[in-house]
Protein backbone atom coordinates (compact mmCIF):
# COMPACT_ATOMS: atom_id res chain seq x y z
CA UNK A 1 0.00 0.00 0.00
CA UNK A 2 1.58 3.47 -0.92
CA UNK A 3 1.74 6.51 1.47
CA UNK A 4 -1.00 8.29 -0.16
CA UNK A 5 -3.63 5.27 -0.24
CA UNK A 6 -2.15 5.13 3.41
CA UNK A 7 -2.98 8.88 4.13
CA UNK A 8 -6.34 8.90 2.57
CA UNK A 9 -7.92 5.54 4.62
CA UNK A 10 -6.42 7.59 7.58
CA UNK A 11 -8.80 10.64 7.02
CA UNK A 12 -11.51 8.05 6.11
CA UNK A 13 -10.85 6.79 9.50
CA UNK A 14 -11.00 9.69 11.16
CA UNK A 15 -13.77 11.44 9.60
CA UNK A 16 -15.82 8.19 10.34
CA UNK A 17 -14.33 8.26 14.13
CA UNK A 18 -16.00 11.88 13.78
CA UNK A 19 -18.90 11.44 12.22
CA UNK A 20 -19.40 8.75 15.18
CA UNK A 21 -18.95 11.08 17.83
CA UNK A 22 -21.10 13.75 16.50
CA UNK A 23 -24.02 11.50 16.12
CA UNK A 24 -23.65 10.25 19.67
CA UNK A 25 -23.37 13.68 21.27
CA UNK A 26 -26.89 14.52 19.11
CA UNK A 27 -28.39 11.25 20.21
CA UNK A 28 -28.18 11.56 23.63
CA UNK A 29 -29.14 15.22 23.48
CA UNK A 30 -31.95 14.34 22.10
CA UNK A 31 -33.13 11.65 24.71
CA UNK A 32 -32.51 13.56 27.29
CA UNK A 33 -34.60 16.49 26.59
CA UNK A 34 -38.05 14.39 24.93
CA UNK A 35 -40.72 15.27 26.44
CA UNK A 36 -43.84 13.58 26.59
CA UNK A 37 -47.47 14.98 26.67
CA UNK A 38 -49.26 13.46 29.92
CA UNK A 39 -52.85 13.99 30.41
CA UNK A 40 -52.24 14.28 34.22
CA UNK A 41 -50.00 17.27 33.74
CA UNK A 42 -51.25 20.78 32.71
CA UNK A 43 -49.13 23.45 30.50
CA UNK A 44 -47.34 24.65 33.63
CA UNK A 45 -46.54 20.99 34.58
CA UNK A 46 -49.00 21.14 37.68
CA UNK A 47 -50.77 17.33 38.66
CA UNK A 48 -54.49 17.63 37.33
CA UNK A 49 -56.23 15.30 39.83
CA UNK A 50 -57.94 12.05 38.56
CA UNK A 51 -60.87 9.74 40.20
CA UNK A 52 -59.08 7.10 40.93
CA UNK A 53 -61.96 3.81 40.80
CA UNK A 54 -60.58 0.78 42.71
CA UNK A 55 -62.42 -2.66 43.08
CA UNK A 56 -61.74 -4.31 46.47
CA UNK A 57 -63.44 -7.50 47.30
CA UNK A 58 -63.03 -9.96 50.94
CA UNK A 59 -61.64 -13.01 50.02
CA UNK A 60 -60.50 -15.95 52.42
CA UNK A 61 -56.96 -17.34 52.47
CA UNK A 62 -57.30 -21.28 52.83
CA UNK A 63 -53.88 -21.51 54.13
CA UNK A 64 -54.51 -20.20 57.31
CA UNK A 65 -55.97 -22.18 59.88
CA UNK A 66 -57.74 -20.45 62.08
CA UNK A 67 -58.22 -22.39 64.94
CA UNK A 68 -54.80 -23.48 65.27
CA UNK A 69 -53.27 -19.93 64.87
CA UNK A 70 -55.58 -18.13 66.82
CA UNK A 71 -56.05 -15.52 63.80
CA UNK A 72 -58.75 -14.92 61.28
CA UNK A 73 -58.31 -16.48 57.48
CA UNK A 74 -60.11 -12.98 56.25
CA UNK A 75 -58.04 -10.64 53.87
CA UNK A 76 -58.54 -7.59 51.75
CA UNK A 77 -58.31 -8.81 47.56
CA UNK A 78 -55.67 -5.99 47.70
CA UNK A 79 -52.64 -5.08 50.46
CA UNK A 80 -52.05 -1.60 48.91
CA UNK A 81 -53.86 0.95 46.87
CA UNK A 82 -51.50 3.96 45.44
CA UNK A 83 -53.15 7.22 44.39
CA UNK A 84 -51.84 10.97 44.04
CA UNK A 85 -52.81 13.74 46.68
CA UNK A 86 -55.72 15.31 45.43
CA UNK A 87 -57.23 12.08 43.63
CA UNK A 88 -61.04 12.05 44.02
CA UNK A 89 -60.84 7.98 45.18
CA UNK A 90 -64.24 5.93 45.15
CA UNK A 91 -63.39 2.09 46.24
CA UNK A 92 -66.21 -0.47 45.48
CA UNK A 93 -65.44 -3.10 48.22
CA UNK A 94 -67.46 -6.17 47.94
CA UNK A 95 -68.00 -8.24 50.81
CA UNK A 96 -68.36 -11.92 49.05
CA UNK A 97 -68.91 -14.14 52.43
CA UNK A 98 -72.26 -16.38 51.43
CA UNK A 99 -75.30 -14.46 52.80
CA UNK A 100 -76.19 -16.79 54.93
CA UNK A 101 -72.95 -16.65 57.28
CA UNK A 102 -73.79 -12.93 57.52
CA UNK A 103 -70.58 -11.99 58.12
CA UNK A 104 -69.62 -8.45 57.78
CA UNK A 105 -66.84 -6.65 56.61
CA UNK A 106 -65.62 -3.66 57.23
CA UNK A 107 -63.44 -0.62 55.47
CA UNK A 108 -61.90 1.63 58.43
CA UNK A 109 -58.98 3.76 57.86
CA UNK A 110 -58.51 6.42 61.04
CA UNK A 111 -56.94 9.91 60.71
CA UNK A 112 -56.89 12.13 58.43
CA UNK A 113 -59.30 9.96 56.85
CA UNK A 114 -62.30 8.61 59.40
CA UNK A 115 -63.62 6.24 57.21
CA UNK A 116 -65.57 3.24 58.40
CA UNK A 117 -67.89 1.41 56.05
CA UNK A 118 -69.88 -1.53 57.44
CA UNK A 119 -70.67 -4.06 54.87
CA UNK A 120 -72.80 -7.22 55.12
CA UNK A 121 -72.36 -10.45 53.53
CA UNK A 122 -73.45 -10.52 49.70
CA UNK A 123 -73.46 -6.95 49.78
CA UNK A 124 -71.58 -3.98 48.02
CA UNK A 125 -70.48 -0.21 49.59
CA UNK A 126 -68.93 2.23 47.28
CA UNK A 127 -66.40 4.84 49.83
CA UNK A 128 -65.96 7.64 48.02
CA UNK A 129 -63.07 10.67 49.69
CA UNK A 130 -60.08 12.72 48.53
CA UNK A 131 -57.09 12.10 49.20
CA UNK A 132 -55.96 15.24 50.86
CA UNK A 133 -52.99 14.16 52.79
CA UNK A 134 -49.56 12.45 51.08
CA UNK A 135 -48.14 9.57 53.16
CA UNK A 136 -49.11 5.94 54.23
CA UNK A 137 -52.30 4.83 55.49
CA UNK A 138 -53.65 1.63 57.03
CA UNK A 139 -57.08 0.42 55.98
CA UNK A 140 -58.43 -2.72 57.99
CA UNK A 141 -61.48 -4.59 59.00
CA UNK A 142 -62.17 -4.28 62.70
CA UNK A 143 -63.64 -7.84 62.42
CA UNK A 144 -60.42 -9.42 61.17
CA UNK A 145 -57.41 -8.17 62.81
CA UNK A 146 -55.02 -8.79 62.00
CA UNK A 147 -54.91 -10.10 58.99
CA UNK A 148 -57.86 -8.08 56.93
CA UNK A 149 -55.42 -4.90 56.03
CA UNK A 150 -53.94 -3.27 53.24
CA UNK A 151 -51.88 0.32 52.95
CA UNK A 152 -53.30 3.77 51.21
CA UNK A 153 -50.66 4.86 49.51
CA UNK A 154 -50.81 8.75 48.61
CA UNK A 155 -47.82 10.13 46.80
CA UNK A 156 -47.35 13.48 46.64
CA UNK A 157 -48.32 15.94 43.30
Amino acid sequence: MSASNNSKLMIISVAAIAISLVAIVVASYSFTNITTSDENFRDDKKYVPQTREIWLFSQVNDQIDEDKLGIPPDQFSLDSIVVKKGDNVKIHFYNLEQVETQEHHTFTMTTPYDINHDVNAGEEDSIEFTATESGIFDYFCTYHKPTMRGHLIVLDD
